[in-house]
């Protein structure tokens, strides 16, 4: 069974109730490598009913701190801490998406919503909510961010690596670049994986913030908008 496969099931099993139990184990499944996910598979056993009675025993489990590990900070980014950083997180399979819009619109709406929970995570820390207190930058790590996402992040002035999955299972380049150890143990070594990081003093200067509205009144234009704006 696919983790995507996994990842609906999960999805299925999502109620008002356990929505940040089903976040929180989408940000863990999506970062598991392949080899350990069929390995667990393998355990639980390949079929959909197992992987069904398993995931409702891990979201019927009483509260455990590591539900907190990543917390929803819109309809498609978590957050997680490390150190003096917040990781962003997309847990959100788009392979529906992609069929309904096409690949282009979904990449837009993925990057309105990452700009929205970048404005949400500002606004917090400048609140001063403890959780962001002393963190410094904003760091995302994915096979999604390839290609026209990077494009899209250096216009923003974030700064960014790629790393070729020729590159990741090349023992000696891993070994001597840390990003692309974090990058294996993670997503494993057969995709494509890119990295992004900013400062959150970046983010408050005008200069990025005039940025950021002209890049979302790009997307208004072509008639993608965040929905909770459709509804004021």
């Amino acid at each position: 069974m696919t983790k995507n496969e996994i990842k609906k099931i999960l999805m299925s099993l999502r109620t008002a109730e356990n929505d940040s139990k089903v976040n929180n184990l989408l940000g863990k499944i999506d970062l598991i490598a392949e080899e350990k996910l069929s390995s667990m598979v393998s355990k639980i056993g390949d079929n959909e009913e197992s992987i069904k009675n398993y995931l409702l025993e891990r979201l019927n489990k009483k509260e455990e701190k590591s539900v907190n590990e990543h917390t929803p900070i819109n309809e498609m980014f978590t957050y997680g801490i490390s150190g003096n950083t917040i990781h962003l997180h997309m847990p959100v399979d788009l392979h529906d998406m992609i069929a309904k819009k096409g690949i282009l619109k979904t990449v837009d709406t993925v990057n309105l919503q990452l700009l929205d929970a970048i404005d949400k995570i500002n606004k917090m820390k400048n609140e001063g909510y403890f959780k962001f207190l002393g963190k410094e930058n904003i760091y995302m790590i994915s096979p999604i961010l390839v290609g026209r996402e990077l494009k899209f992040l250096n216009e923003l002035d974030f700064k960014t690596n790629s790393y070729k999955k020729s590159e990741l299972q090349d023992e000696k380049f891993v070994a001597s670049h840390p990003e692309a150890m974090l990058a294996t143990y993670i997503f494993g070594k057969e995709t494509n994986v890119g990295t992004a990081t900013i400062n959150l003093d970046k983010v408050n200067s005008k200069e990025w913030q005039k940025k950021k509205e002209d890049k979302v009144k790009e997307f208004n234009k072509k008639g993608i908008e965040l929905e909770e704006e459709n509804q004021k």
